[in-house]
């Protein structure tokens, strides 16, 4: 194994492993050389046995079926889902990165981070995966504060004498079961939280309101409930994986995203969800967007620099050539 990259041990029967913990060194030795396993590692020493990986180029592949039977049995019991981040993108466990993902959306009360329990500060997740999350999160706040605001807005375009009262009695409930105002509400809430108060919403007009006034404020607050859980299932690995797009080319991704139908969206994908998924998996492909701007940009270029060299060459054939200035 050693002896295809070139390593000095490759030409010996000796091996000097150096610094680090028996544990992770006896664990890749197991899995490479297919051996039973004596014991699964404690969960920092995955970062150690990254950090082995990529020292001695050792194939992630390897470790995917290993780490995909400890997080079956253990792992996602025992540490909080910002803990798997890493290891379950790193391993490329598809549903564990997905359940992660969105239990953080959800879950997470402030700013969604990353901890690393060793101090091999260079393996962690690309910069837009948190960026997306919390994206995620954002827009499901959206969702939320909108169909909240959804009987305010229908009350404030009735013209009847009732309301006012109405409008004040329904965002005073709200206040009472302690969603309102939203916004100040998410300082200390996560969505889960604010989603589990709402399960106490109970608020009816008076019967002395009119008709349009007493509209069925309870299902109108169970269909916010429901579109706020189902919104988000969490970031796809496989959408993310540029090799992977859901029209064929990952260009037509971006253009054609609009006209996709709903069982596009995880076409290809190891777990079924929605276009949400897709799409704040799809935008946290930095580097297609950064490559979509430089081609832009050079192609911008090319055109800028052939209508020069028209011009010259038609000065100095004195012929009258229009070259657009425009794409």
């Amino acid at each position: 194994m050693l002896a295809t990259i070139c390593w000095k041990e490759g030409s010996s029967d000796v091996v000097s492993l150096g610094e680090g913990f028996v544990a992770v060194t006896e664990l890749w030795l197991r899995v490479v050389h297919d051996v039973k396993l004596v014991r699964n590692l404690l969960f920092p020493e995955i970062w150690l046995l990254v950090q082995a990986i990529d020292y001695y180029a050792l194939d992630t592949n390897l470790f995917k079926a290993w780490f995909a039977d400890g997080y079956t049995r253990n792992a996602h019991l025992l540490v909080k889902p910002a803990e798997l981040l890493f290891p379950t993108w790193r391993f490329d466990h598809a549903k564990g990165f997905a359940k992660c993902t969105r239990d953080l959306a959800y879950r997470e009360v402030r700013h969604i981070t990353e901890p690393n329990p060793s101090n091999l500060r260079q393996y962690h997740l690309p910069m837009a995966q948190i960026q997306q999350m919390n994206a995620a999160k954002g827009r499901l706040r959206t969702i939320l504060f909108l169909g909240l605001w959804e009987p305010c807005q229908t009350l404030f375009k009735r013209r009847c004498t009732c309301r006012k009262a109405t409008l004040y009695d329904y965002q005073a409930h709200l206040v009472d079961i302690g969603v309102w105002p939203l916004e100040k509400m998410f300082g200390a809430n996560s969505i889960n939280n604010i989603l589990d108060k709402l399960t106490k919403f109970s608020f009816e007009a008076p019967n002395t309101a009119c008709k349009h006034c007493r509209q069925d404020y309870k299902t109108m607050i169970r269909e916010v409930i429901s579109r706020t859980q189902t919104y988000f299932d969490g970031l796809c690995l496989d959408c993310i994986d540029k090799s992977k797009p859901k029209t064929g080319d990952v260009d037509l991704d971006y253009w054609m995203h609009a006209k996709l139908e709903a069982s596009d969206w995880s076409r290809g994908c190891r777990f079924v969800h929605d276009e949400p998924t897709w799409y704040f998996s799809f935008s946290g492909r930095r580097e297609d967007r950064d490559r979509w701007t430089r081609e832009s940009e050079n192609f911008g270029g090319y055109h800028r620099s052939q209508r020069l060299h028209r011009r010259s060459s038609s000065d100095e054939n004195e012929a009258t050539v229009n070259t657009p200035e425009g794409w």
